[in-house]
């Protein structure tokens, strides 16, 4: 983690990689990105507050695949919400469906 801002009700939770070498998704180590871009996935709230995971997302010139995007643990490749947000959403509409079932 490298920086928190907040702002209004959104917390942006800035994050750098730990790694110096990237890792393809085929597996093949590459010493420099390709290039980078900024974005933001949408994480579980923080209290009333809606927690947004910020990270400059690499892309590495592999010679076996060509330029391809890293792998990221928290997030599947092209979301833009976190695998636990997305593990959240149907949790929450089952509670609210039996919400509504009970009256």
């Amino acid at each position: 983690m490298t920086d928190v801002d907040i702002k209004d009700r959104d917390v942006e939770v800035s994050l750098r990689p730990r790694a110096r070498w990237l890792r393809c998704p085929c597996g093949m180590l590459c010493s420099a990105p390709y290039d980078r871009r900024r974005r933001g996935w949408r994480h579980l709230d923080l209290g009333g507050s809606k927690l947004w995971l910020v990270y400059e997302i690499r892309r590495v010139d592999c010679p076996e695949c060509g330029v391809r995007t890293e792998e990221l643990p928290w997030a599947r490749p092209g979301a833009r919400h976190t695998r636990d947000f997305e593990d959240m959403v149907p949790a929450y509409a089952r509670s609210r469906q039996a919400k509504r079932m009970r009256g």
